[in-house]
């Protein structure tokens, strides 16, 4: 059984038809003006990006790169940049340049603006960067003249990254009318770089950015995708399927991030050795999270929306939350469920069962959500071995439910993963039928993070 989702919303091409004249030159119709296209745009790491990646980022719609080059210093009267080495970025897609001031509180004059492009203008070179986007921490009264001055200085398209409580100030409200936009954090993972992602609320994307909307600007929103763990592991986390392994780790739902882990016996996992009796807390985005994102940011009217900034792109291989690929796939439109392959072999009075996640998405990391379930006609069954999977319950089906611990011979049994990775196939125990013409059902069930679940029968 195979299963795919819509298109992604952010990859669709929003053009809107020119009504023309009738034959007769009187204006029938009305004539509409198409909105200005969204943008995708990627931030990169310090390692940059190859041809053949940036290449494949553009071939799926990537408008923009960024990378974040450091901090210029305003408090010492001129300007301090403390810049690190450039990021090798290769390919055809626009690079912008992200810088975060310090000191916006004091010291700005006329001049300031001037001198800081200078400054930058010699690092540059000829290379000039698509945009500068500005990260400003502090706000003081004349930030919204250094980003405007600053724009006529370079030529460049200036775009402040503030955060909600930002822009629900008078120097943030000048700021972004100065810019004509801003980017605000609003999606992701609080603690991994992205300044202001911890003041996400339960309101909707357009009421928290009221402030603002009366503005007339266009504003990005930004999501953090990279994961956090407590303790924190170097670089991004490697994929979560070693520690939902029962025999590893024991799931705790209460935890100070999504999810914590007490590892059971000593392990390796995220480049460092663990041992028994300690616990790792982990939070991440997936596709699924990054989907319903993407889709309550559509229904956003004010202020308009710009596009997306994605902080950062991930690396390739197996990692927690996103991996680079699956991420591509994503942009394709593919996902974010998990296409699922399900086999059913019979040899006599005896079935088994695989299941194969044939593409790059995951599940949920549930107790109860993922299963393969096998139900028997008439008779009883007898399954004793949980295969590859986490868990086996054996059961009974009443009204077409499953009802587990059945007081009667068992007629169903259900196969339980925790989480069910990118790739990853799984073999059932063996389950003997009471003849070789026991007719059986399989089901099978997989559940996102998002709350939605994939299924499918096979008989």
């Amino acid at each position: 059984m195979k299963a795919r989702a819509s298109v992604l919303p952010v990859l669709l091409a929003c053009v809107c038809a020119l009504v023309g004249c009738g034959r007769d030159g009187s204006d029938r119709g009305s004539r509409e003006v198409a909105p200005i296209p969204r943008r995708t745009v990627v931030w990169l790491t310090a390692d940059g990006v190859d041809d053949a990646t940036a290449a494949g980022l553009a071939a799926v719609g990537v408008d923009q790169l960024v990378v974040t080059r450091g901090t210029i210093m305003m408090s010492g009267g001129a300007p301090v940049l403390r810049l690190r080495d450039a990021p090798p970025v290769e390919g055809p897609i626009p690079t912008a340049v992200a810088l975060e001031i310090r000191g916006l509180g004091s010291g700005i004059t006329d001049e300031t603006a001037a001198a800081v492009w200078t400054a930058l203008e010699a690092d540059f070179g000829t290379r000039l960067p698509a945009e500068l986007i500005l990260d400003l921490p502090e706000l003081g009264e004349r930030s919204h003249d250094l980003v405007a001055e600053l724009a006529e200085e370079s030529g460049l398209a200036v775009v402040p990254l503030l955060t909600i409580s930002q822009v629900a100030t008078a120097e943030g409200r000048a700021v972004v009318e100065a810019a004509h936009g801003c980017i605000v954090p609003v999606f992701g993972t609080a603690g991994t770089g992205l300044r202001g992602v911890d003041e996400l609320g339960a309101q909707k994307l357009s009421d928290r950015l009221a402030s603002i909307a009366e503005l007339g600007a266009r504003v990005r929103l930004a999501a953090a995708l990279r994961p956090r763990t407590e303790p924190s592991v170097d670089g991004w986390a490697a994929d979560i399927e070693p520690l939902t392994d029962e025999d590893n780790a024991e799931i705790r739902r209460s935890s100070t991030l999504d999810r914590s882990f007490l590892v059971k016996r000593a392990m390796s996992w995220a480049g460092r050795e663990w041992t028994a009796g300690e616990t790792v807390a982990v939070a991440w985005v997936d596709t699924a999270k990054l989907r319903s994102f993407l889709a309550e940011s559509q229904r956003m009217v004010l202020p308009e929306l710009a596009g997306w900034d994605l902080v950062t792109l991930p690396p390739p291989g197996s990692n927690l939350g996103l991996d680079r690929d699956e991420l591509i796939s994503f942009f394709e439109g593919a996902g974010p469920e998990p296409v699922v392959d399900v086999d059913l072999e019979r040899t006599g009075h005896t079935v088994t069962v695989t299941l194969t996640n044939t593409d790059g998405f995951r599940s949920a990391i549930t107790g109860f959500g993922n299963w393969v379930q096998v139900e028997l006609e008439s008779g009883s069954l007898v399954a004793t071995s949980r295969g590859d999977f986490d868990r086996i319950i054996l059961g009974a089906l009443t009204n077409g439910q499953f009802q587990p611990n059945p007081a009667g011979g068992p007629n169903a049994v259900r196969f339980v993963e925790t989480y069910l990775a990118p790739g990853e196939t799984l073999e059932a125990g063996s389950i003997r039928l009471p003849s070789n013409r026991s007719r059986v059902v399989v089901r099978w069930q997989i559940q996102l993070s998002d709350g939605t679940a994939v299924t499918g029968v096979a008989e």
